[in-house]
């Protein structure tokens, strides 16, 4: 009897997150173009096998009415590293049994991009520290609805897996995930690199649009180039926004600045660069930490990070919508892979579904860069 039961419950908690993934997350999105989508793929200039390549998802809009629908996560095998977890967990479980069942999106692979008179508006968009171009597909997709090409990108090594020029993968580096444990000493640096690479990125994007017989030939308008991200990956949007002369904006969603390197100063247009930028933060209801409590070292940092948008509050360049309903993950697509059943019950988008939420900050984004 209890073998039974034993083997019943450990069924049941496998069949568990099974229920709690909704299988066809994605609704039609909003805008006016149809969307296809394409994968890129480059090394970052070196030469050895051990050099890491750049993974990167383009969106963009399509008068296509059929083709192949693009699955959610492309790849699997690739997308995650199976070095990152156990083998058998990896590959029975977690990649085929759950993320595996979610439906393909309403994307066109390789579908023939549109026509426009100046070109479309290019967004480069970064996911949180670890994640990948997919965790933002809602995004993505209506971005590109609306009339933008948006290219996800997986950052080597501080994404859930990257691949070499070889063809091997490598998993998250012990430098990101030192970050965690020491988030003064590490994540300054991983902003940086990060920021690099969406320059990197662009870099070899817009040599696509200048290529005759690439995908993007002439379909994007170099003088609408913007960068975005959730996170880290939004800190590292602002910082390449500062640095990059060609990113004209950015949108923050949820990203921090307790960055010692996202210097107040350069951001709040006193910086030659940044003057003639615009920079949007959408913020979740943050937890500041209680005066009459030992703060901790996350209390510390979101102090931190509060104190420095205060300061950056007052300037015109620089836009903030505080969202009192919204939690951190809400800027990501688990307000849809996850069903709202579970999601309420534990309060993981701040007791809603965070689908409304979803959809809002994207309106927000969508009219920011449109303005």
């Amino acid at each position: 009897m209890l073998v039974t039961l034993l083997f019943v419950s450990t069924i049941g908690l496998l069949l568990l997150p099974y229920w709690l993934i909704s299988s066809t997350p994605f609704p039609q999105p909003t805008g006016q173009w149809q969307v296809g989508t394409s994968e890129l793929l480059w090394n970052r200039g070196g030469i050895s096998p051990s050099d890491p390549a750049v993974i990167s998802k383009v969106w963009y809009p399509t008068d296509s009415q059929n083709g192949m629908n693009s699955p959610y996560l492309e790849r699997m095998g690739r997308t995650f590293s199976p070095k990152t977890t156990l083998n058998l967990f990896y590959s029975l479980i977690f990649s085929k049994f759950l993320l595996g069942r979610v439906a393909a999106t309403s994307a066109f692979v390789n579908a023939a991009p549109g026509e426009s008179l100046d070109g479309f508006p290019l967004v480069l968009f970064s996911p949180g520290l670890t994640g990948i171009n997919s965790l933002n597909t809602f995004y993505a997709l209506e971005f590109a609805s609306h009339g933008f090409i948006v290219v996800g990108i997986n950052h080597p090594g501080s994404s859930a897996s990257t691949m070499l020029t070889d063809g091997s993968q490598i998993g998250i580096t012990q430098e990101v995930l030192d970050a965690f444990s020491n988030p003064d000493l590490m994540i300054s640096k991983l902003a940086i690199d990060q920021a690099d690479n969406i320059s990197l990125v662009l870099e070899q994007v817009i040599n696509l649009n200048y290529t005759v017989d690439s995908l993007l030939y002439q379909k994007i308008n170099v003088n609408k180039i913007f960068a975005a991200g959730h996170s880290f990956g939004g800190s590292a949007s602002f910082l390449a926004c500062c640095q990059d002369q060609r990113i004209s904006r950015s949108v923050n969603f949820d990203g921090y600045f307790f960055i010692d390197e996202i210097d107040i100063d350069r951001v709040a247009s006193q910086d030659e660069n940044c003057r003639p930028k615009d920079f949007l933060l959408i913020l979740s209801d943050r937890l500041i930490p209680e005066k009459s409590k030992t703060p901790n070292k996350f209390d510390l940092m979101m102090a931190k990070d509060q104190e420095k948008i205060d300061q950056l509050a007052n300037n015109e360049n620089f836009n903030t919508i505080l969202l009192n309903t919204a939690s951190h993950v809400n800027f990501s697509d688990l307000p849809l892979i996850i069903k709202p059943v579970f999601s309420k019950a534990i309060r993981l988008f701040r007791g809603t579904d965070g689908r409304e939420t979803l959809a809002k900050t994207s309106t927000m984004a969508i009219n920011f860069l449109n303005r």
